[in-house]
């Protein structure tokens, strides 16, 4: 290398240079000012590669360079920069614009690049081209654009290779001949073609330009435009047909007229390298960088480079540690339960939004995932911890069911958001979740109307403008096994179909996962995420995204859910511990009252609690205690007889008998033991005001219900209030 060019600036230079330093190593780059101010070697080249972020690295930067500019023999100074006012005026003669620079780029990776949103680019020295405009004051549509240089007709073009995606722009070069105007460029990926010599065979250009815009004019249908269109399916990128010698092209200006019009729609946006009336906007002129022929040469081989998928923090933009007040702060409605998931082929985030689609893009409320058990569980972390980093417990609650109680859920369990965590379907806790579910639903009915809020977000508004109400999130039910839960216990189909269809105004989500899909469920589904032999797939009515879950997740789920922890405390749960696996139940906890005498505890699952267990005989009527031998049933008759002593003094007036009864007792009220209701004498069973059913021998002997009882755990104490048809534990004395 004859010119010896020694770099301050970050990351790999996009040209060749001997040594390179980064602006955050001060000793390095002090060191290396110091030998220009001693005048360095002959020919040496000090480039100071992005003025602004260099400079800020070094408060006396400016005054370093002004001094070896003025007094150094033999070396020359050069400053790139992405505007000229960057710089500070005395030093503005050494600027050397930088195509990078100007884009606010040090170095090129797709993933932090490709930001654009097809708004405007800058092409040069001052000048930045609108790419859009409002020609009717409300719709967005694209600009068909000419210029008037190469230079400019150039720069727009790689300007917009390097802020866009592939997925949101691409190009169609046409060249009446073989010119150069496209050398380089054409190696990007974002061309969907390029056709040299045009002019002498432009009949195959026509006729695949006017069917391309028959396609995406069907495929946008009633949609506004290509942008609203955009924004629900993100299907259809921009089109840009950049076509140089068009009035040497036979009938190409007579096909651009017609497909023209319906830019708005269709995306198929002009540019031209000569002024048209078919292209009334001008691309103005201007300073293009120096760099441009050398960045269009090396750059788009680049973007053909995979890039490392990276870990779950620096896919979402925030640093290791878990910051309550930045991740869970107020976000426009757009953004709300709308999350970065992986990244697509071209390093862009793969995002999904759980709202209904009627609220600002989203994609929900409900969705799926379908895959082998070994691979959802991947799936099903990237996408709660991604939803729990972004939102509080008061903004979003979670309901786990893990029906083959495989551990899917594992660490997110840990996470302030868990309302319900479910492992193992085991029938009594089916049974249990199942009526909380239900009770769910009625309670967010209830706060709704009681406020005359038509939907959750009503709620919230109301809330956060001051209304004295408690906090009511959105509640996401993650059922893994959906398929063998409906198939086991069916009850469970209706209470999903129900979420399914009024899920969208009382702020309940479903995100089901099996290895199929349950048919009865499939028109509720909004979004689907998929395995396929090309990876994850995220499917959106006509849209289907490839991507790759972050790097990392299995350490972020050890992680992040107990940092969130330690930041909020635990809420109430949607249901308490199941009575059968207390540890210990006495009568000391359960209080006392004038008439009724507690005797244990009952599940109340539909109002998520759990309620004293009174014996009330006030009105009159006897009582009998059911169930087979060792199911508790001495035990419980010692209860209730301590819990009368304690209530009233003494048994005066029962006549409890724990055993076979012989007659009838000359007694007010009448309480026995019996294995099985046939034992219970007739006049007990014609006035029951109060009755217990044990474990039995035979469930189809119960006259409460038949399966709750062959679901009932079989433990001493545990059974059902033949009343109120709800499981209840027995205290001990």
């Amino acid at each position: 290398m004859n010119q010896q060019i020694y770099r301050i600036g970050r990351g790999t230079p996009p040209t060749p240079v001997n040594r390179s330093f980064e602006p955050d190593d001060q000793r390095r780059c002090q060191n290396l000012l110091a030998w220009f101010e001693r005048g360095a070697e002959p020919g040496a080249t000090l480039l100071i590669d992005d003025w602004k972020l260099c400079a800020a690295s070094d408060p006396g930067l400016a005054e370093s360079v002004r001094w070896i500019a003025a007094t150094a023999r033999g070396v020359e100074v050069v400053i790139t920069a992405g505007t000229p006012d960057d710089v500070p005026e005395r030093l503005r003669p050494l600027v050397r614009l930088d195509f990078l620079a100007m884009h606010g780029l040090s170095t090129f990776t797709k993933a932090e690049a490709w930001k654009g949103v097809w708004d405007q680019v800058p092409i040069g020295a001052g000048a930045v081209v609108e790419l859009t405009h409002l020609p009717d004051g409300q719709y967005r549509t694209g600009r068909h654009l000419h210029t008037t240089t190469r230079e400019t007709f150039r720069s727009l073009l790689l300007g917009l290779m390097t802020t866009h995606s592939p997925k949101l722009f691409q190009a169609v070069f046409i060249d009446a001949h073989d010119s150069d105007t496209f050398a380089g460029l054409d190696a990007a990926p974002h061309v969907h073609a390029h056709h040299r010599g045009a002019a002498s065979n432009p009949g195959q250009i026509t006729e695949w330009l006017l069917a391309e815009s028959e396609r995406r004019l069907e495929l946008v249908g009633n949609t506004w435009t290509i942008f609203h269109h955009r924004g629900f399916d993100q299907v259809l990128p921009q089109l840009l047909i950049c076509v140089t010698g068009l009035d040497e092209i036979p009938g190409l200006a007579a096909t651009l007229a017609t497909i023209a019009p319906d830019v708005g729609k269709s995306g198929m946006q002009l540019l031209l390298d000569r002024p048209h009336e078919l292209a009334p906007h001008r691309v103005p002129e201007c300073t293009v960088p120096a760099d441009l022929d050398d960045v269009a040469r090396s750059l788009p081989p680049l973007m053909h480079k995979a890039e490392p998928v990276p870990g779950f923090f620096a896919l979402h933009g925030v640093s290791g540690e878990f910051n309550r007040q930045r991740s869970w702060r107020m976000r426009p409605i757009r953004e709300q339960y709308r999350v970065a998931l992986g990244t697509d082929e071209h390093a862009q985030p793969i995002e999904i939004d759980i709202k209904t689609g009627s609220l600002q893009d989203g994609m929900g409320p409900h969705g799926e995932v379908i895959a082998p058990a070994d691979r959802r569980p991947e799936l099903l972390r990237a996408m709660l911890l991604s939803q729990t980093l972004w939102h509080s417990p008061d903004d979003l609650q979670l309901i786990l069911i893990d029906f083959h109680g495989t551990g899917v859920f594992a660490g997110i369990d840990n996470a302030p958001h868990v309302y319900g965590y479910y492992r193992g379907m085991r029938p009594v806790i089916a049974d249990r979740v199942l009526e909380a579910l239900q009770g769910e639903q009625e309670r967010r009915a209830r706060m709704l109307t009681s406020g005359h809020h038509k939907t959750t977000w009503d709620y919230r508004r109301a809330r956060y403008n001051g209304a004295p109400l408690d906090p009511l999130p959105e509640v996401l039910v993650c059922v893994d096994g959906v398929r063998g839960l409906v198939e086991e216990h069916p009850e469970f189909l209706k209470v999903l179909m129900t979420f399914g269809r009024l899920g969208r105004s009382y702020g309940q989500h479903l995100l089901l996962s099996d290895s199929t899909q349950v048919d009865e469920l499939k028109s509720y589904i909004g979004y689907r995420f998929e395995l396929t032999d090309e990876g994850w797939s995220r499917r959106i009515s006509k849209s289907a995204e490839t991507f790759t879950l972050p790097a990392g997740l299995d350490e972020v789920v050890r992680s992040l859910p107990r940092a969130m922890q330690k930041v909020e405390p635990l809420h109430d749960q949607l249901l308490p511990p199941p009575l059968h696996e207390w540890s210990a139940l006495t009568l000391d906890q359960l209080g006392t009252h004038e008439r009724a005498m507690p005797v244990g505890m009952r599940d109340v699952p539909f109002e998520h609690r759990v309620d004293v267990f009174w014996a009330d005989f006030s009105r009159g009527g006897h009582g009998a205690i059911v169930g087979k031998p060792g199911s508790g049933r001495t035990t419980a008759m010692r209860t209730l007889t301590e819990s009368i002593t304690r209530t009233f003094g003494s048994t005066n007036g029962f006549h409890l008998q724990d055993g076979p009864l012989a007659g009838r007792p000359d007694a007010q009220h009448v309480v026995v033991t019996a294995s099985s209701w046939a034992e219970v004498p007739q006049f007990v069973r014609d006035d029951l005001a109060w009755g217990v059913e044990l474990k039995l021998a035979d469930p189809s002997w119960s006259i409460v219900d038949e399966r709750r009882q062959a679901n009932l755990p079989d433990r001493p104490g545990t059974g059902l209030c033949v009343h109120l048809k709800q499981q209840v534990r027995i205290a001990t004395s």
